[in-house]
């Protein structure tokens, strides 16, 4: 990863942002991440998601952070599926609704198009979409996910795709984890920094 961010008006300093998770899959990985919904399996180094339906597998960390931090995951679609590679971070779990309460999801090859971005869910209150990055299926990536006070952001092999800052009602805190939507994934190399930064002063120059 590069050792700063650059957002709309932030700098994220990766080195100086301590890692308070740092998991590689095994066989135990329920004594670390908790499965919500789909298939979760331990294969060859990584955790397997399945859900086939029309819906989306959810795995949670049991650790729970309350500030600020961000996610980066090695991530592939594994062949015949293609679409929606998702992380989940800023989210609770509600046992009521047996499902995510509200929560930031960034993805690749979703929103039914093969759309890349971010959303605030539930589905419909927020969210920000491209359809010029495509991700590659089968093919391994490094994604990193994470918000900053609503101010969120997404980012494949260090290259910025997507930001969506959501400054009217932020949610903060929470875990984070992955959901795999009708489709299937493998992850490894997963690590959670909380996030140091520094605001990052912006202005134009006449260029005429």
């Amino acid at each position: 990863m590069n050792n700063e961010i650059l957002l709309l008006g932030k700098k994220i300093l990766v080195d100086a942002s301590p890692v308070v998770l740092s998991y590689q899959p095994d066989e135990n990985f329920r004594e670390v991440w908790e499965d919500k919904g789909g298939t979760w399996t331990y294969e060859n180094g990584y955790l397997v998601g399945c859900e086939p339906e029309n819906k989306g597998g959810i795995l949670l960390s049991r650790q729970r952070f309350d500030k600020d931090v961000m996610m980066s995951f090695t991530v592939a679609s594994v062949l015949p599926a293609t679409r929606d590679l998702n992380a989940v971070y800023c989210t609770t779990w509600d046992d009521e609704l047996n499902y995510l309460k509200k929560s930031y999801i960034s993805g690749l090859n979703g929103w039914y198009e093969a759309k890349s971005g971010i959303e605030r869910f539930p589905e419909d209150e927020l969210r920000a979409l491209t359809p010029f990055y495509h991700y590659e299926p089968g093919k391994e990536v490094r994604m990193t996910v994470g918000a900053i006070q609503g101010h969120n952001f997404l980012l494949v092999d260090g290259v910025l795709i997507q930001e969506l800052i959501d400054n009217m009602d932020p949610i903060v805190g929470g875990h984070v984890g992955f959901s795999p939507y009708s489709t299937k994934l493998k992850i490894k190399d997963i690590e959670v920094r909380e996030i140091c930064w520094e605001e990052r002063k912006q202005s134009y120059l006449p260029e005429f």
